[in-house]
């Protein structure tokens, strides 16, 4: 029987003894201990360049980083988010590419709006919330207003550009995706907000949402064939998704642990497994290893039977799928993102709302 979500000050999760929990590599871990296996190789855009400059512009232009000379300009080109856009869409054209490594870097801007202490501060929280009815307002097809913000002014240029491959119904299924993420951030607050450890079946669902990686499906799908969604729309395709889903979840999960740990998130599958199981840190570490290489095992054999199938186009996406978890996996060698000792640096990389809504520094 599944044990009552925690609040933080009553939960039983263990003290690591080194500060740190993850103290290796996961996919070179110990002898003894379990490693993130990916028998899918690994591959890069060859545009990767071109998109890395073009962001850099992107940021700056729109507002999202203030000054190209400046130390948090630096530890944005760090945390190298066009190196993840490479890796897992290691196949789409260069302006595709542009527009990917844009989304890619919306997504995580907002997610370290999300991912701190002062999302539930009643003032900070207000805010937050308009700002999310108004991103939604905006997925769902309303113009800019005097007043937007740079991330309102970001979120519209993608799905403008969006709109050059995209049919109605590609645009409609990514504007739908692109709601339940900023549902599902809500969804994550709360429980932040009652200190609580979430049940592994809340998290399991929640997960999904606030991964932002079914509307990252949405553009590898449209990059294949904006015109059509038939390709997508079958039970083995759709149950694939989950599973990619799910992996990238709790690879980022591993990675970002001590981070999250430091700004005391508690939708993640280890402190889930920690919590709930009452593991070790170790132990529940270990678990989350294992429930990645069996959540691949289990894609690989239902993809393997799609292979049977007359269709290009969902082994074309079934592809796309494979090469985001395997550029997910790779891309924690490239970036700074997720590197404990630059945490508070890292979270204050980004103009926040602190400077668009508050009025202050």
């Amino acid at each position: 029987m599944n044990s009552p979500a925690h609040r933080l000050s009553d939960a039983s999760l263990p003290a690591s003894p080194s500060g740190l929990v993850l103290r290796f590599d996961p996919k070179h871990s110990p002898e003894g201990r379990p490693r993130l296996a990916c028998s899918i190789a690994s591959a890069i855009n060859p545009n990767l360049e071109r998109a890395d400059a073009h962001v850099m512009r992107w940021v700056v232009e729109l507002g999202l980083v203030r000054v190209q000379a400046t130390e948090k300009y630096a530890r944005f080109v760090a945390a190298r988010f066009p190196w993840l856009a490479a890796r897992a869409y290691p196949e789409v054209d260069a302006e595709q590419l542009e527009l990917i490594t844009d989304w890619i870097t919306f997504v995580f801007f907002f997610d370290d709006m999300c991912d701190t202490q002062a999302s539930i501060d009643p003032d900070y929280m207000v805010k937050l919330v308009a700002r999310e009815d108004r991103l939604i307002a905006l997925a769902r097809g309303d113009v800019l207003r005097e007043g937007d913000t740079p991330l309102d002014h970001a979120l519209v240029d993608i799905l403008a550009r969006v709109g050059r491959w995209a049919s109605d119904a590609w645009r409609q299924r990514l504007a739908g995706h692109i709601t339940e993420y900023l549902e599902g951030c809500r969804w994550e607050r709360l429980i932040r907000m009652q200190g609580r450890v979430p049940r592994l079946a809340t998290y399991s669902k929640l997960r999904l949402l606030v991964s932002a990686v079914f509307p990252c499906f949405d553009l590898a799908g449209i990059g294949i064939d904006g015109r059509r969604l038939d390709f997508v729309r079958n039970v083995y395709v759709e149950q694939l998704e989950v599973m990619a889903n799910n992996h990238i979840c709790w690879v980022n999960d591993i990675y970002g642990l001590d981070k999250e740990i430091s700004e005391q998130t508690t939708s993640n599958l280890v402190v889930v497994l920690a919590d709930q199981y009452g593991l070790t840190w170790d132990q529940a570490l270990d678990r989350a290893i294992e429930m990645c290489n069996s959540e691949l095992e289990a894609f690989t054999e239902l993809a393997a039977q799609l292979e049977q199938l007359d269709d290009t186009d969902s082994r074309a996406y079934v592809r796309a799928l494979q090469a985001w978890m395997r550029g997910n996996l790779d891309w924690y060698a490239d970036t700074r993102r997720y590197a404990i000792e630059d945490d508070q640096a890292m979270a204050a990389c980004w103009t926040t709302w602190t400077r668009w809504e508050l009025g202050k520094d």
